[in-house]
């Protein structure tokens, strides 16, 4: 049987001779379309979930569809009637919804178009010295080979040693010898080892340390390794606590974040790095392995562990140009810094978590990720632990940029209540519109 093929002019005739007809019936093309539109509309809304898919052709050219969209309305879905529960925080002031909103996209989130890693001068490392001399460089160096020559010179006047050679001014490849022998007996797992047990020569001692210089040499050079300039730091002193160490400070955390970019996650903590000599800021943590200590808090990479930046805690200080708030969010606003607007993700634990701060980091363009602790204001009482609820139970609250979550995982230990500001902004309108219901 043969196909007759039709000429453009007999489809023309055809087209219209359909177009009539439809006018006959009193039914023009914009009114199919609308008749389309609802057909849609009530099968895509329909409460049965049983009734078969019914796919429907779409007959009208683009050039109508255009038109259409310039001069009408778009085709927007009605959203499902659902039931949504209330939460009210122990403030009685923030306000959580149950459910965000069903429709639209995920906005993106941590975005990185830089790759992690080492940048500029440190890619260009080809030796484990390049790298050290870019963190600890030649000016570093020099400034504690002079401030430790000084610290020796008065101190000869002071003391009587047997020996002019055990006091002896220090130089450059010594200091650099001293910082490579600490970090040799820090990976050694020798830190807390007897000084004269790394120094023997039964085989149980290191090697390299008998080849720099004599165990009386490094304890010398340890008392005398100095900083800053000790007939200038009473009067620094006054205003900053951290006089001793300052400039050696932020020099070094400069390094650390002008070589390298962080991955999309980063998170925020503390340690103790235990100490027990003389220190008016000397912590005590019963709950850390040290107790005793200098404290540190950190921005360090979630995948690679790197430093990017850290500060320590001095107390409270003089008044300043270092006096400085110790309020957990201060402590991440400052922290923070070098990576404000870069999309990238902040985890916390419990200390620093609040929703102030993460309304903070949202307007610096960075996520944020973290527990709470259950004396926060903002925590309706619902999501606070109960005996009843049962396990692997889980509580959302939600509101334009943010999720509040309580989660019981294990039997007899309470729920876990974590926030986080990477809540999509789809269910910011549903928000505005179901609080002024309410």
């Amino acid at each position: 049987m043969s196909k007759k093929i039709l000429s453009p002019g007999d489809l023309e005739k055809s087209l219209q001779q359909v177009v009539r007809e439809l006018e006959e019936e009193g039914s023009t093309i914009e009114n199919q379309r609308e008749e389309y539109c609802d057909i849609i509309d009530d099968e895509f809304y329909s409460d049965s979930d049983q009734e078969p898919e019914i796919i429907e052709r779409n007959d009208y050219s683009s050039d109508s569809e255009l038109s259409a969209d310039e001069g009408e309305a778009e085709f927007e879905p009605r959203e499902q009637e659902e039931d949504y529960q209330f939460f009210i925080g122990k403030d009685n002031k923030t306000l959580w919804i149950s459910q965000p909103s069903s429709s639209g996209e995920m906005q993106a989130k941590n975005i990185i178009k830089i790759l992690p890693g080492p940048k500029g001068n440190a890619k260009r490392a080809k030796t484990e010295i390049d790298a050290f001399n870019l963190y600890i460089t030649d000016e570093m160096v020099d400034d504690i080979v002079a401030n430790t020559n000084i610290y020796i010179e008065n101190n000869k006047s002071s003391k009587m040693y047997s020996r002019e050679r055990d006091s002896k001014n220090t130089t450059k490849s010594e200091i650099k010898a001293l910082l490579g022998a600490l970090i040799l007996i820090g990976i050694k797992k020798g830190s807390h080892t007897n000084c004269l047990e790394l120094w023997d020569s039964d085989g149980t001692g290191l090697i390299l340390l008998r080849a720099l210089y004599s165990y009386k040499r490094f304890l010398f050079l340890m008392r005398s390794l100095r900083f800053d300039n000790i007939f200038t730091r009473d009067e620094r002193k006054l205003q900053d606590k951290l006089a001793p160490i300052r400039d050696f400070h932020q020099k070094f955390v400069t390094n650390c974040f002008a070589y390298y970019n962080l991955s999309e996650f980063g998170t925020i903590d503390e340690m103790l790095h235990g100490f027990r000599g003389r220190c008016s800021f000397v912590q005590y943590i019963p709950n850390k392995p040290a107790k005793y200590g200098i404290k540190m808090c950190g921005l360090c990479d979630a995948k690679t562990f790197y430093t990017l930046n850290f500060e320590i805690y001095c107390g409270k200080q003089p008044a300043g140009r270092y006096a400085t708030s110790n309020k957990p969010d201060d402590i991440v606003k400052r922290l923070i810094v070098p990576i404000e607007n870069t999309k990238r993700n902040i985890t916390t634990d419990n200390y620093y978590s609040s929703l102030s701060l993460a309304e903070y980091l949202l307007q610096k363009g960075i996520t944020f990720l973290g527990t709470m602790k259950k004396n926060k204001r903002e925590i309706p009482v619902e999501f606070l632990p109960n005996k009843t609820r049962s396990v692997n139970s889980h509580i959302f609250g939600f509101q334009e940029h943010f999720c509040l979550t309580s989660s019981v995982p294990k039997k007899k230990q309470g729920s876990y209540i974590s926030l986080n500001n990477a809540q999509c902004l789809r269910c910011g309108p549903r928000f505005t519109e179901v609080v002024g219901e309410f």
